[in-house]
């Protein structure tokens, strides 16, 4: 990955904050409610950034309510889903409390931001050119920017996410014990029995698979008609997205040239469309794959993938 990929990327993961918690099917009094507690760090509603600036807010100088309304970027909307799956889990709030801490608070206090910049500067393995490095450590010897910026979206569940949103190292789950407050991020092709320690072998654990989690994030951002380049898509992806979502045709079959998987149809039926989301977002398209399109009419199209495999 390139500079400017990781610089598209923090600005896909964090920058965007544009994520309904209604899309993620959370009520806004469930979301002000975990805020209000702190289980949801470094996140504002409306109501909250007025008190600190009454100007700063379009709802200010338009007159319109000040409900407390909230957007999440994409880390945000992930953690606020596992949130509520864990609570599914009859998981407590001290112990929501407690994770919560752990997974934000500590390594910022821990200053994991700094090291990760340090590593960066002392190996370069992204290959960033003078002028980056010398941002890079501007940043790192500014306290305020690193203490109230860079601390609060970088940690290792933000890294997660990030390389969960690129669709690498898959399978991404948070495995916790509830008992002992003991967590731990698995992804990627490591042996799980390895990786876990006596206490999740010896108490209940909840294991949070981040996948189908994202696709339901991704996917209000999927169907978003104001959100035109889809960055974490390649070409072929964003291709098919582009025919499903503006042209919106009655059908749209999509064929493998090689016939090792069945055609794929979608129709007007928003399940159908749904599914076509889910499915590009938990299938990457091998890089180099062609479309083949058969515009059969205005209503009908014909996408077929030649050299396509899953990854």
């Amino acid at each position: 990955m390139t500079a400017n990929n990781l610089i598209t990327l923090g600005n896909i993961v964090f920058e965007s904050k544009h994520f309904n918690p209604s899309q993620l099917t959370i009520s806004s009094r469930q979301i002000n409610y975990w805020i209000a507690n702190d289980l949801v760090p470094f996140t504002e509603n409306i109501e909250q950034k007025l008190e600190k600036d009454p100007s700063s807010s379009e709802l200010a100088k338009t007159g319109k309510g000040t409900g407390k309304w909230v957007r999440l970027d994409i880390t945000q909307s992930v953690w606020v889903s596992i949130i509520n799956e864990l609570f599914k889990f009859r998981v407590s709030m001290d112990a929501m409390k407690q994770l919560t801490y752990q997974i934000w608070q500590k390594p910022r206090e821990n200053k994991y931001a700094d090291e990760v910049f340090k590593y960066h500067l002392n190996n370069n393995p992204k290959g960033l050119n003078k002028d980056q490095l010398d941002q890079l450590k501007s940043h790192l010897q500014n306290e305020e920017v690193m203490e109230h910026y860079f601390r609060t979206i970088i940690n290792p569940f933000t890294d997660m996410v990030k390389s969960a949103v690129m669709r690498k190292g898959i399978p991404h789950s948070l495995l916790y014990v509830p008992e002992s407050f003991d967590y731990a991020f698995h992804y990627g092709d490591k042996t799980l029995i390895t990786d876990l320690g006596s206490a999740y072998i010896e108490n209940p654990m909840v294991s949070i698979p981040l996948r189908p989690i994202l696709s339901k994030v991704l996917l209000a951002d999927f169907e978003n008609k104001k959100r035109i380049n889809l960055e974490y898509l390649n070409n072929v992806e964003r291709q098919i997205r582009d025919i499903v979502v503006f042209k919106r045709p009655k059908v749209v079959e999509i064929a493998f040239q090689d016939k090792r998987n069945e055609a794929f149809v979608v129709t007007e039926e928003h399940k159908s469309r749904q599914q076509l989301a889910k499915y590009i977002l938990q299938n990457k398209i091998k890089k180099g794959s062609k479309l083949l399109i058969d515009i059969r009419s205005n209503e009908n199209y014909k996408i077929t993938l030649i050299k396509s495999e899953k990854l």
